[in-house]
């Protein structure tokens, strides 16, 4: 398909007239056509000039986006030859929670967890990973970052990450105030990219219904999962205390009228009576 470039600008010679409008039924009223107006002109014009200056901006930026994602092609067409190693020379890893990073500042450890944020900057890649019992700044270097699973990572993936920690150079800034330069790395599990990356889904300004219905995927976030473990911390003060008074707790099911649960797990029962159903409250803690 072939597409002409108009002039934005009128011929010399040109003469530009407009059907006035109908003052009767259009098959009764014959067309009648008087000069444009020299506003009316400068106006169309100008419109004109504008879109074809969008046109060609849209081209330019369909040119470069396409640019892009050709370059993109190849780097990981390229880094599907890029095959990464453990290096069985090195101290064996010490498997280890990101609560005790501290302790183990210096030695090789292995942590494991789900890419919490993701940054790429030229040859490294930052990755801050999370295990429910904390943070830690992790950085691909190198080869590391030129694999196809680098080069792919997406939040939420569940890693393995192999190396040293060690604290940040000055003025920088890490959870805990280090970082694990990782000389090995495995990809667990991979979560979704692209449209149905969890950052879509539950996005700051994603409908509240969506977040509801989304509820397993917005307790990962830093907020939401801190107002949990607040509660938490709550609810164990309590239970402290019940135990210092030599109290009992017991959790017995609550019995209601109406239906709490989905229609497929829930049952009903004759209480004196009385239809009750059954409701087993459950919480789950995801960090």
């Amino acid at each position: 398909m072939t597409h002409t470039h108009y002039n934005p600008e009128p011929p010399v010679n040109a003469r530009f007239k407009i059907r006035k409008e109908l003052t009767g039924a259009e098959d009764e009223t014959p067309h009648v056509y008087a000069p444009v107006a020299k506003a009316a002109l400068k106006k169309a014009t100008n419109l004109h000039r504008a879109n074809l200056k969008k046109e060609d901006k849209r081209k330019e930026m369909a040119a470069k986006e396409q640019e892009a994602r050709d370059a993109r092609d190849a780097q990981l067409e390229e880094a599907r030859g890029v095959v990464i190693v453990e290096d069985t020379k090195k101290p064996k890893a010490i498997s280890i929670k990101l609560r005790d990073t501290i302790k183990h500042r210096g030695a090789r450890v292995v942590v494991r967890g789900w890419v919490h944020r993701l940054r790429d900057q030229k040859n490294l890649i930052f990755i801050t990973l999370r295990d429910g019992t904390g943070y830690l700044q992790c950085i691909l270097s190198e080869k590391l970052a030129k694999t196809y699973d680098a080069l792919t990572l997406t939040v939420e993936t569940t890693i393995a990450i192999y190396g040293v920690i060690s604290p940040v150079p000055e003025k920088n800034h890490a959870p805990d105030g280090h970082e694990l330069h990782a000389d090995y790395f495995q990809v667990i599990g991979r979560a979704p990219g692209g449209d149905d990356t969890i950052s879509n889904i539950v996005a700051p300004n994603a409908d509240p219904q969506t977040k509801y219905d989304n509820r397993h995927l917005v307790i990962r976030g830093e907020v939401a999962s801190s107002v949990l473990k607040v509660r938490a911390s709550v609810l164990r003060a309590f239970r402290k205390s019940y135990e210092d008074l030599g109290l009992i707790e017991v959790t017995p099911p609550c019995m209601v009228q109406t239906q709490v649960e989905g229609g497929s797990t829930l049952f009903e029962f004759n209480y004196y009576g009385e239809k009750v159903n059954p409701s087993f409250p459950l919480i789950v803690i995801q960090s």
